[in-house]
């Protein structure tokens, strides 16, 4: 083989490798995200409207989408189920066996909602 075919083929090696990189790392970064909305998980109301919550791993807090807008809530406790809340509990998220509630500022936005499948 001449020099310009040795080229050739040396770069052509170079670049799959390159896009082996690439793909590689868009593999680990796409299952970082699946393995991050493992704990993630939305609720219908019989509303219509959706309550999405995202708990921490370790179960202890978690973070409530609802109306558009975030809220940082906390574990606390609860005779049955699992019930989140905020420190003043004006935001109070409660899910029992696949239903949820939510209350904010003592009204009732979201009841009977169900987990989405």
């Amino acid at each position: 083989m001449d020099k310009k075919k040795i080229f050739l083929v040396l770069l052509i090696v170079i670049a799959l490798i390159i896009l082996g990189i690439f793909s590689y790392s868009s593999l680990l970064n796409s299952k970082k995200s699946v393995d991050q909305e493992d704990n993630a998980f939305t609720f219908v109301c019989p509303s219509g409207g959706e309550i999405k919550i995202t708990y921490t791993e370790e179960g202890d807090s978690a973070t409530l989408f609802v109306e558009g807008k975030a809220y940082k809530l906390k574990r606390v406790i609860s005779a049955s189920g699992a019930r989140y809340a905020n420190d003043e509990e004006t935001v109070i998220f409660w899910e029992h066996q696949g239903e949820a509630m939510v209350e904010i500022d003592g009204k009732i936005i979201g009841e009977g909602c169900r987990l989405k499948e």
